[in-house]
């Protein structure tokens, strides 16, 4: 990410501190002066230097227009067109210097500007305590190389710790990248970038990612983050967010662990879970441990749990999918199921449920070997039953309603299943009632085809299409045990009951 400006600052920094380590005290020297003179005006033992004034002291040559030098103790202040340098690669300039030859600090002001090979750094004020290995600016400062543009209010390197640290108001400016933080930190001998306070990353690329963290940190050597929470990855579509989030840079993997949360603005949904795991490169995700997804309609939500939740993308057809496996529950107001295996498609908004799946609406339940349901916004559309498809609600203790059939097709409105198609192999078993809803028959039907138009939970009208066979008997004369159509079973106890209800395992 950041890595060059970093270790330019870095490179400085070690330069500007050798030499210094390598002298004990010492006297500092004058190497040429137009004039020298003293001037008892000030104090004794201090001499007025003018005109090409050069010092030397442990190693580093100062320039300057003009000086004072103090002799007892051992330090000067210099004035105009100041310049330190150290070796061959680094130049350290200013307007005036303030150095104190027996504590070794050396205080840079006015325009100062340092310099290498790779990098330069602006500031009103530089100050490098030699003894303490650590030089710093408290002023603001400016640091530039050739891609990057890092200011702060204060910057300081530590020498013996290996870090540098920058605070109070940190911007870095990457044409990939802009970094707003509260804080940054970095290990030289490890390469490690540390955040330590409120930190704002926003990619500049197509991708428009935003990365917020407040603690965590990020290896230049090997390109692996971790930020701990509070922390959000922000995509123009998705947002993830956990206790924990490492992403490997180079292989673009992600894992995340502690309160996972994967949303998918775009869509209104949301997958949470204990553990979750990514790949950019293959558009791909998937959340365990507590795993929900939960998908917003306009009048309530869908909630569903399941072991375990799978997402992918194609790009290229623009279509994403939701996958969940194993002990799949879900619950919405006016729909509920379980199943073993579930998957959600968008654009088309189309839920596949198999093995063993199970719905209730309202007060229908739904079985058959596959079932397909398309919801839109205020609940579900229509669904398509495949082999063994069955349908049933609840008349009273011992009583149900029936229909069975090959394959069936059922059309909602409003959330209510107001009809069914059934293709092969119909059917039906429906109680009538009078007009104080006494029972007062039951209609037994068989027919290959059949349709049932439903109005207010009641059978309004079953036509019989193909080959019919139909009966109405009398409400006492054939006991509810005959009237069980073949693979009937009522699972109301599997029903989920509420939200926290999708978590409930099954027996």
């Amino acid at each position: 990410m950041f890595k060059p400006v970093i270790i330019s600052l870095v490179l400085f920094f070690a330069l500007a501190g050798m030499g210094y380590a390598q002298e004990k005290t010492s006297s500092i020297e004058i190497v040429n002066s137009d004039v020298f003179e003293g001037d008892e005006s000030i104090g004794k033992g201090v001499s007025l230097l003018k005109g090409n004034v050069v010092f030397k002291h442990r190693g580093a040559l100062m320039y300057c227009d003009s000086a004072y030098l103090y002799q007892e103790s051992n330090s000067l202040d210099a004035y105009g067109n100041v310049r330190i340098k150290q070796g061959d690669t680094l130049n350290l300039t200013g307007k005036n210097l303030k150095y104190d030859g027996n504590s070794g600090l050396a205080v840079v002001t006015g325009d100062v500007l340092l310099a290498d090979r790779k990098m330069k750094l602006r500031s009103e004020k530089l100050s490098y305590d030699m003894p303490g290995d650590m030089a710093f600016y408290e002023e603001f400062g400016t640091l530039m190389d050739n891609e990057n543009v890092l200011t702060s209010i204060k910057g300081y390197y530590y020498s013996k710790q290996s870090r540098v640290f920058f605070s109070d108001s940190v911007l870095l400016l990457n044409p990939r990248y802009r970094i707003e933080a509260d804080s940054l930190g970095y290990l030289t001998k490890t390469a490690t970038a540390l955040f330590t306070g409120p930190t704002h990353i926003y990619s500049t690329q197509s991708d428009s990612t935003w990365i917020y963290c407040e603690n965590g940190f990020y290896d230049t050597k090997n390109s692996k983050s971790r930020f701990y929470k509070p922390n959000r990855i922000v995509s123009r579509t998705s947002t993830l967010s956990g206790d924990t989030l490492d992403f490997d840079n180079t292989t673009r993997r992600g894992k995340a662990f502690g309160r996972v949360s994967i949303s998918d603005t775009s869509r209104a949904v949301t997958i949470t879970g204990d553990k979750g795991f990514s790949d950019d490169l293959k558009r791909t995700a998937f959340v365990t441990g507590n795993a929900e997804l939960v998908r917003a309609f306009k009048t309530d939500s869908l909630f569903l749990h399941a072991d375990t939740l799978f997402a992918m993308e194609d790009t290229i057809k623009k279509i994403s999918f939701w996958l969940a496996y194993r002990n799949v529950r879900f619950y919405k107001s006016d729909l509920q199921g379980v199943c073993d295996s579930l998957s959600y498609t968008t654009p088309d908004s189309i839920m596949t449920m198999s093995f063993d799946p199970v719905i209730w609406s309202d007060s229908n339940q739904v079985r058959s070997d596959l079932v397909k349901m398309r919801l839109q916004d205020d609940g579900p559309r229509d669904m398509q039953l495949f082999s063994s498809s069955f349908i049933s609600s609840q008349v009273d203790s011992f009583r149900f309603n029936q229909i069975s059939g090959r394959d069936m097709d059922g059309f909602f409105k409003d959330g209510e299943l107001v009809s069914v198609v059934v293709k092969g192999n119909g059917q039906s078993i429906y109680y009538t009632a009078d007009s104080d809803k006494k029972l007062t028959g039951v209609n037994s039907a068989e027919c290959s085809d059949m349709r049932i138009d439903m109005s207010e939970r009641q059978v309004k009208e079953i036509t019989l299409i193909n080959q019919p066979d139909a009966t109405l008997y009398p409400i006492e004369e054939l006991p509810p045990s005959e009237l069980m159509l073949k693979g009937f079973e009522w699972l109301e106890s599997m029903r989920p009951k509420d939200r926290a209800d999708i978590f409930r395992k099954q027996d």
